[in-house]
């Protein structure tokens, strides 16, 4: 036997008051779904009925939200709101209503998704279906999103949908992707989410730009790798100078105060300027550019003389 309820840690009594319901509505699963993960977004079958919500001292009046395909409920009071400012879950709540309780039912047919508003916004594009409204799809998005956009647009695959007018949130980056292979939804919102991990990430979007330009992946998909793959990568914001420290450092293991006792003794400028064309450090309009494993002389020697900097002296 399963019973959805929230309990209360070491709860001494019971602190329930008297709820009086004006009005019940029903949504469609996915969004009752929805609604009960984000009880603090705005909502139109809120806003639409907070003033059918009556006021007296007797008792709290609310509006009931039911699962359509399901027993469970809601009680909404948004306090003049357009959201669920006090709520409380009813499980099994169907079972409650009484044969002279009217439910209201116009809420049932597609409603317009909503995306978590929480999580960034990396790219979006518009989707084209004959005979409906141009949606507006933000990516990245969860599953359940993807599904009732799927829902709202009456499709059953966006294979189904005309992809048009795709912007990054981050231009450059979309300027850097030429996809021949006409990529599906699926493929953007991967890419969409593997940005999103970078996004806090200080310099992060500026190697990956300097990583596309140098790498130049012919598919979404492949850029999509390559940003997975960032690690394998490293743009250098020093000088030979500095570089040279760096390289030091990491061949010999030094730390920076013997790389301080060495300072005046060596010729750090010479040595990075040696290491960088050892290292087949490519130059990018977003700065300097390494690539660890392989390095970048492997794909010089098949592609051409001038992809590395050589000749830094």
């Amino acid at each position: 036997m399963i019973i959805q309820a929230e309990l209360r840690r070491k709860q001494s009594e019971y602190g329930g008051e008297s709820c009086a319901v004006d009005k019940v509505i029903e949504l469609p699963s996915p969004r009752f779904k929805q609604f009960s993960h984000a009880l603090l977004a705005d909502y139109d079958f809120i806003a639409e009925n907070k003033n059918a919500i009556r006021h007296d001292d007797d008792s709290r009046h609310c509006l009931l939200i039911l699962d359509a395909d399901g027993k469970d409920g809601f009680l909404v009071d948004p306090q003049g709101h357009n959201y669920a400012r006090y709520s409380a879950f009813v499980p099994n709540a169907r079972s409650l209503l009484t044969p002279d309780i009217g439910i209201d039912r116009s809420y049932l047919s597609p409603a317009e998704p909503w995306r978590d508003e929480s999580r960034d916004e990396m790219l979006r594009m518009t989707l084209r279906v004959d005979g409906k409204p141009d949606y507006t799809l933000v990516l990245p998005a969860d599953e359940e999103y993807l599904d009732a956009v799927k829902a709202y647009l009456d499709i059953d695959v966006f294979a189904d949908a005309m992809l048009c007018n795709i912007h990054f949130k981050v231009p450059y980056i979309g300027e850097l992707i030429r996809d021949t292979d006409c990529p599906a939804v699926e493929d953007y919102n991967d890419f969409a989410e593997a940005l999103e991990d970078i996004w806090q990430q200080d310099g992060a979007l500026l190697t990956y730009a300097a990583v596309l330009e140098a790498e130049k992946p012919e598919t979404l998909h492949r850029a999509c790798e390559l940003l997975r793959n960032l690690v394998n990568y490293q743009r250098i914001t020093e000088d030979a100078y500095g570089y040279g420290q760096q390289r030091l450092q990491e061949t010999l293991g030094l730390d920076d105060e013997a790389i301080y006792e060495l300072d005046g003794y060596m010729d750090f400028e010479k040595y990075g300027q040696d290491c960088m064309e050892n290292d087949c450090v490519m130059q990018t309009e977003f700065g300097l550019l390494r690539r660890l494993e392989p390095p970048f002389l492997e794909q010089a020697q098949s592609t051409g003389p001038d992809m590395t900097m050589g000749g830094l002296t």
